[in-house]
């Protein structure tokens, strides 16, 4: 399995929007909380990077490549 530049580019793009979600959502909650959060994240992008819904997501956001 190889993974490309725009396939990189639609996980770091999901992978932001995650962060960002968890830091407001997460902001005073316990340590073990926020590893388990990083887990869970860290799974579900595993299991993207399989597919090809991180290269479509890139592709509508960003435009295709020239």
């Amino acid at each position: 399995m190889t993974i490309d530049g725009p396939q990189l580019l639609g996980l770091a793009t999901i992978a932001a929007i995650v962060l960002i979600v968890m830091a407001i959502g997460l902001r005073r909650q316990p340590r073990a909380l926020w590893l388990f959060a990083w887990a869970l994240l860290v799974v579900g992008l595993g299991y993207l990077a399989t597919t090809h819904a991180p290269t479509e997501l890139a592709r509508v956001i960003y435009g295709e490549p020239s």
